[in-house]
C-alpha cells in the first residue's frame, strides 16, 4: 500500500507539473484536433519559473502554420535527458542534454536515429556538417544534433558597476587574474560586507573556466594551447595548474572569497548583479557578452582577460539535443527540431516569450522589456539563451545588429586545438578511468578554492593519480591522437 501512495503522489505531481508548464496530460493526436503535438523540454534555470502556457498558445499557432505540427514546451526541472522514465511521465519529445548525458542515452538505447528523417531538415544537416564529427564508437546512426553555436569563449570578470564607479578603477588595465587584487583590497578595506569574488557555480574552481589546455578524455589527459602542439600530458601536473591552485589559496587567505564557498548555491553572476559579490567569472563570447551587458549594463561592467578564444572539439558538442526513442510522432519531432534550430518565430518564443507580454519591440527593431518590467517581473523568462541558435533570433535592445558577424569574427580568432576533430574511444583504454576520476573528485574541490595546505595536497593528489593509472592513461590517449593523426594525413 505504501509503494501505490507514492507512485499516486508522483503521477499527481507530475499533472500538476504538466499543468503548470501549460502541457495537458492527454492522448497524443486528441490534444489540439487530431494534429501531431511535439512536446519539447526546457530544463534546468530555463524552465524553473515560467509561465508556458501564454508561450504555448503561441506556439500551437506558428508551428502549425508552418510544419502541421503543434510544438508545447514542457518544463522538465533539472536536466533529466537520460531519465527515461520521468520524460515518458511528462510526455517529452525533445529535449536537449549535456555531452556525457548524451553519451549516456545511447546507451541506454533513449534517442531515435533521425537519420531516416532529416531530408526534411536542413538546418539539421548544415549543423552536423559545421561540427567535428563525432566517431560513432556505439551505433551507426544520427541520435543527437549539437546545438547551433559553438561553446569556443574565452573568460573574464564581471564586476559590479557601482562599486567601480564608486572607487574610480580603471578596469581597462585588468588584462589578468592576478590585476584584480589591488581592487580587491580595496573592498575588502572599505565594503567588509561585500565578497570580493564569489564562484561562478558552486563546486567551481576559483578560476574554471581554462583556456589553457583542450581536454582529450575528460579526466586528466590534455594538450596545452601554450604550444598547441599534438603531446598529450598530464594537466594536473602543468605549471598551469600550479599556478591556479596557489592563486587560489593566496585568495583564500587574503579573504577575497566567501566563507561558505564550498556551499553557497548561488551563481557568481546572480551575486554581482544583486550587489552581494564584487566580482566573478564570466564567458567572454560575443553573444553572450552582448545579452549580459545590454541586460545587467547599468549594473555590471564586462571585462575580459588578455587571452584569446580557444576551440576543441567537444565546444562543438558541450550541449546536445535529442528525440526520445518512443516519440509516437519522428518525422514530425525531427521536423519541429529543424524549426527549433532556424525558425526565428519559434525562437524568438522560446527564448523571450511572448511579444507585448514579456517582451516589445523597439524602434529600430531591437527587443526589450515593456515599460515598468524586468527580468525579475515578466512571467515568461529564459535563463539558458545559450543552448539555442540566438543568431537566428531576435537581437535584444542593446546587443549589435549584426551579432551574427560579430560572432564570427570571434571565431575566426579563436586557436583551434591540433587535437580538433579527435574522438577518444575510452572502450579501448585499458585503465580504470572511475578510479581516476575518483582521486580527482577527492582532491580537487579543496585545492580549487584552497582549503588545504596546497602544497601536501597537491603532492599527495599528483601520486594518488599515478596510483591509479594516470601515466598509463595519458599514455594510451597519445597512442590514439597518434593514430588519428596518421590517419587524417593519409585523407
Amino acid at each position: 500500500m505504501e509503494h501505490r501512495g507514492k507512485r499516486a503522489a508522483f503521477v499527481l505531481a507530475v499533472i500538476l507539473v504538466c499543468a503548470a508548464a501549460g502541457c495537458r496530460n492527454v492522448p497524443r493526436g486528441e490534444a489540439f484536433e487530431d494534429v501531431p503535438v511535439i512536446y519539447i523540454g526546457i530544463a534546468g534555470s530555463s524552465g524553473a519559473r515560467q509561465n508556458l502556457e501564454p508561450v504555448n498558445r503561441e506556439l500551437k499557432k506558428i508551428s502549425g502554420k508552418k510544419a502541421g505540427v503543434c510544438i508545447q514546451l514542457v518544463a522538465t526541472g533539472l536536466e533529466s535527458g537520460d531519465n527515461g522514465y520521468k520524460n515518458r511521465q511528462l510526455g517529452v519529445d525533445i529535449f536537449g542534454m549535456y555531452y556525457r548525458t548524451y553519451c549516456s542515452c545511447l546507451q541506454k538505447n533513449l534517442l531515435l536515429n533521425m537519420e531516416d528523417y532529416l531530408d526534411g531538415a536542413p538546418a539539421l544537416t548544415q549543423v552536423l556538417k559545421e561540427k567535428a564529427d563525432p566517431q560513432k564508437f556505439w551505433k551507426e546512426g544520427v541520435y543527437g544534433i549539437p546545438k547551433p553555436i559553438s561553446d569556443l569563449h574565452t573568460n573574464g570578470a564581471l564586476l559590479n558597476r557601482e562599486y567601480v564607479e564608486r572607487y574610480g578603477f580603471d578596469v581597462s588595465r585588468i588584462k589578468t587574474p592576478e590585476d584584480l587584487e589591488p581592487l580587491f583590497d580595496v573592498i575588502l578595506e572599505r565594503e567588509p560586507k561585500l565578497v570580493p569574488w564569489a564562484l561562478e557555480k558552486k563546486g567551481n574552481m576559483v578560476l574554471e573556466r581554462r583556456p589553457d589546455a583542450d581536454i582529450l578524455d575528460g579526466c586528466l589527459s590534455g594538450i596545452l594551447y601554450e604550444d598547441n602542439e599534438p603531446v598529450v600530458c598530464n594537466v594536473f601536473e602543468t605549471e598551469g595548474y600550479e599556478e591556479e591552485v596557489y592563486r587560489a589559496k593566496r585568495w583564500q587567505e587574503r579573504g577575497y572569497l566567501a566563507k561558505d564557498v564550498l556551499t553557497c548555491i548561488e551563481s557568481g553572476k546572480n551575486q554581482v548583479v544583486a550587489g552581494d559579490a564584487f566580482a566573478t567569472e564570466c564567458v567572454i563570447k560575443s553573444d553572450e557578452t552582448q545579452y549580459d551587458e545590454s541586460m545587467y549594463g547599468d549594473r555590471v561592467i564586462v571585462v575580459p582577460f588578455d587571452k584569446p578564444p580557444v576551440l576543441d572539439t567537444e565546444d562543438d558538442w558541450v550541449y546536445v539535443w535529442g528525440i526520445s526513442a518512443g516519440t509516437k510522432y519522428p518525422k514530425e519531432a525531427v521536423e519541429a527540431l529543424n524549426l527549433l534550430y532556424s525558425y526565428p518565430d519559434v525562437l524568438n518564443l522560446v527564448l523571450y516569450g511572448v511579444e507585448g507580454k514579456d517582451y516589445e519591440v523597439k524602434e529600430n527593431g531591437s527587443f526589450g522589456f515593456i515599460e515598468g518590467e524586468t527580468r525579475e517581473t515578466v512571467e515568461y523568462f529564459n535563463n539558458s539563451k545559450w543552448k539555442y541558435n540566438t543568431l537566428q533570433a531576435g537581437i535584444w535592445d542593446g546587443m549589435s545588429q549584426d551579432l551574427e558577424e560579430d560572432f564570427r569574427q570571434f571565431e575566426a580568432s579563436a586557436i583551434r586545438s591540433v587535437a580538433y576533430g579527435f574522438w577518444l574511444d575510452e572502450g579501448q583504454i585499458t585503465v580504470d578511468m572511475e578510479k581516476i576520476r575518483q582521486v580527482i573528485r577527492t582532491y580537487t574541490p579543496r585545492l580549487k578554492v584552497g582549503l588545504c595546505d596546497t602544497e601536501e595536497y597537491l603532492r599527495e593528489f599528483h601520486q594518488k593519480l599515478r596510483e591509479a593509472g594516470a601515466e598509463q592513461l595519458v599514455y594510451e590517449v597519445q597512442q590514439q591522437l597518434d593514430e588519428w593523426i596518421m590517419t587524417e594525413k593519409e585523407q
